[in-house]
């Protein structure tokens, strides 16, 4: 026996027979492109192959290299391989797949791809190679394969289908060879035959396409629709249910540690490890846990399988280890799954498609598509089809958690905003407190200064009442005196007149008097200022001189400026400001008192703090403002405090000395209640200068009730 390969020689001429072949093979190709559907193109190539040629049998096949198969499609003639029987007696199988090393000794020739001839009934052939026609090829074959028998086999290679190589294949057990013009005719058959198979895969690509962007839209219609991954998974698998038209679709929601630790505590366990024991007891938590994590739809007559699918099974384990697609024709073929595996003879699953769903690198889920009527061979389309509607599930079940966390989140938050509501409401009764202990602090400094500036005046006064009630006493004893003896003087008068003096009572007396009354005006002043600084009366805004505030703070403070600082006042010309007075005063107090904490921790140079106020037009705002400076010959503030200075607490006193309230306030005071700016500039070892700028009209007034900056929200670090 010998099989083989003809190569078409060039046509030296055209004879009417090459056109009466050109016409015929012109009219079997219309018929042939007459439809779009792969199916109807085969079927009636191999249909007029039969009607032109006299053949028992044609029919077209697919050889998939990369899994040594073949599979049939169609056949036509009066010898069809449905009906043929092997050599043994044994039904060949007809339409189908079939392995490779069913055909014998065409398999070699089938794998190595070229165009095929092998002679028929080879038991009446004598040995040896056959007499070749012109432009054939031979070579010594095997005897021949159970599938086509000892028929006369005409295999002509067609291109089309991606991955796999076609085959029309003529069929004839009465002929011992094939003439060269059948062979010819063959080809030329092929020619068109191969363009409508384009054209037809073409259409197919593209309404497979459309199917899969068609179910990819409705999953993703209904992702919008809903957030529910339980109502997504159940639609999604049914549409591809019925897309793939499979028997069984299976999605299983991969569990995270978390999860399974969440499962194993519903389930009466404090480890993960006990799952697996808990769920094998089948009691009320293992059925919440299939609800949770598995959702099946199959078709009839195949029943639910949830309550045998094994969760860690070996595919399982597979896809999550290796993030892959598994594709399986044949189950009992597959050394993972075994021969005897009793999750899948129970499920009756003949062919599986496993698809990992997962998205961002995060494995979701696990797809597994599962033919039970039959074994399938699973083409790259349905791979694409159900890799696209994984990919889709990945996103809507990562969107479908992000809700749930999100929410989860949104519930937290809610707690945490009330517990938060909760501290603030205690921080600001303690804010409150502490900014009452400040300003309870400082006005008992300012008491003990007014106190100590009261002090002396009136002690004077005080001293110098016995002198005035003694001398007043001896004037009316003179005077009763005159009154009884008058005109006469006599000796107790004179005794008298020795004894009171009267020329230096008349002389002390109106010093004494100018002396209490300058004591009464020192006393005056100081409430003057006091009232001035805090300005009771005037809580709202109002138009003031800034001057006024400088200088009655500077007599409120008149006790601690020791007698070797000097007190330099550089004042402009300010127009009246419009302000709050005693919060602006407050602010005055904050600083000159820092001031003069700082000049006395110089050593031998100068103390000196420099008042200095000027107006000036703000040029990015168009209007004009007052500038107040408060300069220091102190030691300076290191550069890595000064931006902490105005923070609410902070301060470089001793425990007990101060909250770090003072300048905090004052922060708060000129930008907030001013609309102004107050800038701190230090150099270390030559003093700090303090600048507040403010609007001589504000822009936008706060409202009459504003509160006390001072109880105001601190200044955040």
């Amino acid at each position: 026996m010998v099989w083989l390969r003809y190569f078409r020689p060039k046509a030296s001429h055209y004879d009417s027979s090459f056109i009466q072949q050109t016409t015929l093979v012109r009219q079997i190709g219309d018929r042939i492109r007459s439809s779009l559907e792969l199916s109807v193109v085969l079927q009636t190539a191999v249909e007029e192959v039969v009607a032109q040629l006299p053949v028992e049998c044609c029919l077209f096949l697919w050889y998939f290299q990369d899994i040594q198969r073949v599979q049939v499609v169609c056949e036509a003639g009066d010898r069809t391989l449905s009906g043929s029987t092997l050599s043994n007696g044994t039904p060949s199988g007809g339409i189908g797949h079939f392995p490779l090393t069913k055909f014998g000794d065409l398999a070699s020739a089938i794998d190595h791809g070229g165009l095929i001839l092998r002679p028929g009934n080879a038991s009446n052939r004598p040995n040896g190679l056959l007499g070749l026609q012109p432009g054939m090829q031979s070579c010594p074959i095997d005897p021949p394969g159970p599938l086509f028998g000892d028929a006369a086999v005409l295999m002509i290679p067609v291109e089309g289908q991606e991955h796999s190589r076609g085959y029309l294949v003529c069929l004839d057990s009465t002929r011992q060879h094939w003439s060269p013009d059948t062979v010819e005719l063959m080809q030329a058959i092929a020619q068109p035959l191969e363009m409508a198979i384009r054209q037809a895969q073409l259409y197919d690509r593209l309404q497979k396409q459309a199917r899969r962007e068609r179910l990819v839209n409705q999953i993703t219609a209904q992702t919008r629709q809903s957030l529910d991954v339980k109502k997504i998974l159940k639609r999604a698998i049914a549409q591809l249910l019925n897309a793939l038209e499979v028997d069984r679709c299976l999605v299983h929601l991969v569990e995270a540690p978390d999860e399974l630790t969440d499962v194993a505590e519903d389930l009466g366990n404090s480890h993960p490890d006990a799952l697996g024991d808990s769920l094998g007891d089948r009691g009320e938590g293992y059925n919440r846990f299939r609800r949770k994590h598995l959702f099946e739809v199959c078709r009839d007559p195949f029943p639910p399988t949830i309550e045998d699918f094994d969760t860690d099974g070996p595919i399982t384990r597979w896809v999550i280890e290796n993030r892959q697609q598994v594709v399986i024709s044949d189950i009992t073929q597959d050394p993972r799954i075994g021969t005897d595996n009793q999750e899948y003879r129970l499920a009756q699953i003949q062919s599986s498609l496993v698809v990992p769903v997962q998205a961002n690198g995060t494995l979701q889920a696990i797809l597994y598509l599962n033919q039970c009527s039959h074994i399938r061979y699973w083409t790259r389309d349905d791979q694409k089809l159900a890799q696209a509607v994984a990919d889709q599930l990945a996103i809507s079940i990562q969107q479908a958690h992000l809700y749930a966390k999100t929410r989860q989140q949104a519930q937290e938050s809610a707690a945490q905003a009330e517990r938060l509501s909760e501290a603030l409401l205690n921080l600001q009764q303690t804010q409150a407190h502490l900014i009452q202990s400040e300003k309870m602090s400082s006005l008992g400094q300012l008491v003990s200064g007014i106190a100590h500036e009261i002090n002396n005046p009136i002690s004077f006064i005080y001293g110098n009442i016995p002198f005035v009630e003694r001398y007043v006493k001896d004037l009316l004893r003179l005077l009763t005196a005159y009154q009884a003896s008058y005109p006469q003087s006599t000796e107790k008068l004179r005794d008298l007149l020795e004894e009171i003096e009267p020329d230096f009572v008349l002389e002390d007396l109106p010093r004494i008097l100018d002396s209490m009354r300058a004591g009464a005006s020192r006393i005056r002043e100081i409430v003057l200022s006091l009232r001035n600084f805090s300005r009771v009366h005037e809580a709202n805004r109002k138009v003031v001189d800034l001057h006024e505030g400088l200088e009655s703070t500077l007599k409120l403070l008149q006790h601690s400026i020791p007698a070797d600082v000097e007190i330099c006042r550089c004042y402009g010309d300010l127009p009246p400001v419009e302000c709050f007075p005693s919060r602006l005063n407050q602010v005055f107090f904050h600083i000159i008192k820092n001031a003069l904490e700082a000049v006395e921790s110089v050593g031998d140079r100068p103390r000196i703090i420099t008042l200095t106020t000027e107006s000036f037009w703000h040029s990015p705002l168009e209007q004009p403002w007052v500038r107040v400076a408060i300069a220091d010959t102190g030691p300076g503030i290191p550069a890595h405090l000064q931006p902490k200075i105005f923070d609410p607490f902070f301060t470089t006193k001793s425990v007990g000395q101060g909250y770090g309230l003072g300048l905090s306030i004052a922060y708060q005071t000129i930008v907030q209640q001013h609309q102004g700016t107050l800038e701190c500039h230090s150099t270390l070892g030559k003093g700090t200068t303090f600048i507040l700028e403010i609007p001589i009209c504000p822009p936008t007034a706060p409202p009459p009730d504003a509160p006390d900056p001072s109880f105001a929200a601190l200044r955040p670090v």
